[in-house]
């Protein structure tokens, strides 16, 4: 079965979390993170993961939980 596109985000997003970790504490990465992702990723893929911020049943991480949030937040400060 293939997986859909929010459970590939979901990946991508963790993976670029555990990439990071090791950047500092966990507050300052997802803070890199959601600076990354909004960055590098294109506006759909922003506005998907974004929509999933308040979902704490989709796969994120504990630390690209806390980066999707910010990006949520730098999304709506536009």
């Amino acid at each position: 079965m293939r997986a859909s596109k929010i459970d590939r985000l979901v990946k991508m997003v963790n993976q670029i979390s555990l990439n990071m970790s090791s950047n500092g504490p966990a507050d300052e990465v997802a803070m890199q993170v959601a600076e990354h992702l909004e960055k590098f990723w294109s506006p759909p893929m922003k506005d998907l993961v974004s929509d999933y911020a308040d979902d704490e049943t989709v796969g994120f991480a504990s630390i690209s939980h806390k980066a999707i949030i910010q990006l949520a937040v730098m999304q709506k400060a536009k």
